[in-house]
């Protein structure tokens, strides 16, 4: 039995051991699993006093004295720890408010009661948990961009908007925010629908001044018809009568060309035309003529018995016509017979029997006519070229498209033809006409926080969607090179200035669906180029789309400089916190670990 008790003996060495070793091994394993619960409950801690520290920062930037930072820090902290519960606990925290970096800096000492750990005396885990933010606000240029085309009047959208922007100024610009803040924030404001009103900067951004008179040289013709009056009777002097002016065009005979001015349409002359006949002193008929009978044949007819002179087509009074007198004739080959009788109505004896043919022709000479047409407007469209989707200066090459007039010749109008108003390279279309910009003209970086509620208060809506125009502005607005255009407090702050953010906020609720230049693509594609253009500058983009159609949607979100940079908000409470997010969000308010 010796190998039963030498088994025996080894059995309870390994139980001895066994006994020995799994307090150790207990202790390791408490300790993984209280240090996995205690750096889960040191993440939760640091995200609160990460958000209280921000939250401090956002109220000193209000004004608030360094007292009122340091209480709202500890009752965040404590609001939010209170929540977190299961054998936890932490000291007050200690909050400095450092000037000169501009810092609320926050510390707080927890602990976490162990479990298993307790096996090895290790009651409670201590950490450390800091936060620092800035409440110094970087230098900003910020440029809102408003769709005030004609689906904002729907819905109460455009209503809904400006509560929504005027809630962002109070964000960006607090009422009783301290001067450094107010000193470093502007704002701009751009609106536009089918066009951009460029109001003050038009003329530099054109080219051209606001009211410009445009003119059209109708050139002459020398081919016009030369009048031979043929061969004049000597017993009776036959005038061709313009009645709508009472006066001789000529006196004419047998085989007479007769050139005729002012013709209307449909190969008529505008003159009312009569035949007006008198017996001279020397003519055997003087004193005899009761009557005399005149028979017109041609591309216009007439027949009429007259008893008095002047014998007359459609006669006159007392040998004065008017446009009643006369008849609007075609041009062409005419005979007219005259037969004079001595009694009056066509009675008594023929005394004289003629037929005279003559030709009525377009005289179509003419001396060169100058055309002009004065306008008034600051509306404008895109650019094209090579700058188009750049934020080069206005200058050649690279000015903005504007309303324009034209002369389109017309030889059958009666001013040789008619001026046409709009842009050329889109001549028939209403949307092009250039009339559809609204009152609302670029409003330049700004602080004055009057001047920016009242450019919101008074949008008004109508009109295409041009959205890149708007995002063209928006850029233009902050942008280096337009210095010399938005001048003074306007000025953009240079691109390479340190400690400085420039932002665009696009909003629109519609498909862009309005340009002047689609060989450059349509007014998304050119859109989408002018974002690429803002985003390579580093400028942060941020858009809204405010019930917009999915091509609206998909050009903003394209816009955007990321997924946490884009908004669709479907209602007016939604709208007004999509832009108090986006305002909070520009403050720069940064977490400094």
């Amino acid at each position: 039995m010796s190998w039963f008790r030498k088994l025996k003996g080894e059995s309870g060495q390994v139980a001895i051991i066994f006994a020995l070793s799994i307090i150790p091994i207990f202790a390791v394993a408490g300790f993984a699993l209280d240090f996995q619960n205690t750096i889960k409950k040191k993440q939760k801690v640091q995200l609160v006093v990460d958000s209280a520290v921000l939250a401090a920062a956002r109220l000193k930037q209000t004004g608030a004295s360094d007292s009122d930072v340091k209480s709202s820090v500890q009752s965040f902290i404590d609001a939010q720890i209170n929540s977190i519960g299961g054998g936890f606990r932490c000291n007050a925290a200690v909050t400095k408010v450092v000037h000169g970096v501009e810092e609320v800096n926050s510390e707080i000492l927890c602990s976490q009661e162990t479990t298993l750990s307790r096996v090895i005396g290790k009651e409670k885990l201590d950490f450390r948990v800091d936060s620092t933010a800035e409440y110094g606000i970087d230098k900003l240029d910020v440029a809102f961009m408003f769709d005030i085309s004609g689906s904002m009047n729907s819905s109460s959208r455009l209503r809904n908007l400006k509560a929504a922007a005027k809630e962002a100024v109070d964000v960006l610009l607090p009422p009783d925010a301290p001067a450094e803040l107010i000193e470093d924030t502007r704002l701009a404001m751009i609106s536009y629908n089918s066009m951009v009103n460029a109001g003050q900067y038009f003329e530099q951004v054109t080219g051209v001044p606001a009211t410009r008179t445009y003119t059209h040289t109708i050139a002459g013709s020398d081919s016009g018809v030369t009048t031979d009056r043929g061969r004049l009777s000597s017993d009776l002097t036959i005038e061709l009568i313009d009645a709508s002016r009472n006066r001789v065009i000529t006196e004419f005979g047998d085989n007479a060309v007769i050139g005729i001015e002012d013709w209307a349409g449909n190969n008529r002359t505008e003159q009312r035309l009569t035949v007006g006949i008198t017996v001279p002193r020397s003519s055997y008929l003087r004193g005899r003529v009761g009557s005399m009978r005149l028979e017109l044949r041609g591309p216009t007819r007439r027949n009429r018995t007259d008893s008095g002179e002047p014998y007359s087509l459609y006669g006159e009074r007392r040998g004065n016509y008017s446009r009643r007198n006369g008849r609007n004739w075609r041009e062409g080959d005419y005979s007219l017979r005259v037969r004079a009788y001595d009694q009056r109505r066509g009675r008594g004896s023929v005394l004289y029997d003629e037929t005279f043919d003559f030709e009525i022709a377009r005289d179509t000479s003419s001396e060169p006519e100058t055309k002009t047409y004065t306008l008034t407007s600051t509306c404008v469209w895109e650019r094209d070229g090579t700058e188009a989707f750049t934020d080069t200066t206005p200058g050649t090459g690279a000015y903005l498209a504007h309303r324009q007039a034209w002369f389109e010749e017309d030889s059958n109008h009666r001013d040789g033809g008619v001026w046409k108003v709009g842009h050329p390279n889109r001549p028939d279309h209403s949307w092009y006409r250039g009339t559809e910009c609204r009152n609302a003209t670029p409003l330049g970086l700004t602080n004055n926080r009057t001047r920016l509620n009242t450019y919101v208060d008074n949008l008004t809506a109508g009109g295409g969607t041009a959205g890149h125009l708007g995002v063209g502005w928006s850029w233009y607005l902050i942008s280096d090179s337009w210095g010399g255009i938005f001048t003074g407090a306007s000025t953009p702050l240079s691109f390479t200035e340190p400690d400085s953010e420039k932002v665009v906020i696009l909003m629109t609720d519609g498909e862009f669906n309005a340009e002047i230049f689609p060989e450059q693509g349509s007014s998304d594609d050119q859109a989408r180029d002018l974002c690429d253009g803002m985003k390579r500058k580093s400028i942060k983009v941020y858009a809204v789309a405010l019930n917009a159609p999915r091509a609206g949607r998909e050009v903003l979100a394209y816009c955007a400089s990321g997924a946490d940079y884009y908004f669709e908000p479907e209602t007016a409470a939604e709208l007004t916190e999509a832009y108090r997010k986006i305002a909070t969000s520009i403050s720069d308010l940064r977490i400094s670990q």
